[in-house]
């Protein structure tokens, strides 16, 4: 659903993310079970990875900053697909449409 980042990876961010693996792991609780958008918890993970590795923020952080960033994110990202998933899940009634007015009736 979301339009994800064409770009190249920044080799610094990738060297903390990978340095730091275990420990994002750990702090963004991927383990958490959930599926939202036939996505689970790993899938965002994976989507947190590539995004903050695009991310032109992201290289002007500090290592620790950037683990808090790299969580942040994980949440946002987290957040977007459950609302997704929402979205999927409702059914347009035709009660709940409304006809579009013309200006103008010909009789």
């Amino acid at each position: 659903m979301r339009i994800t980042r064409k770009g190249k990876a920044n080799k610094k961010v990738m060297s903390v993310i990978a340095h730091n693996y275990d420990k994002l792991k750990q702090l963004c609780g991927y383990r958490a079970s959930g599926l939202y958008c036939s996505k689970s918890r790993e899938d965002i993970f994976q989507d947190t990875v590539l995004f903050v590795s695009q991310d032109e923020k992201a290289v002007s952080l500090p290592d620790k900053e950037l683990i808090q960033y790299f969580c942040y994110r994980f949440r946002m990202i987290e957040y977007q697909s459950i609302n997704d998933n929402k979205l999927l899940k409702e059914i347009p009634y035709a009660d709940y449409l409304q006809t579009p007015k013309t200006a103008a009736k010909e009789e």
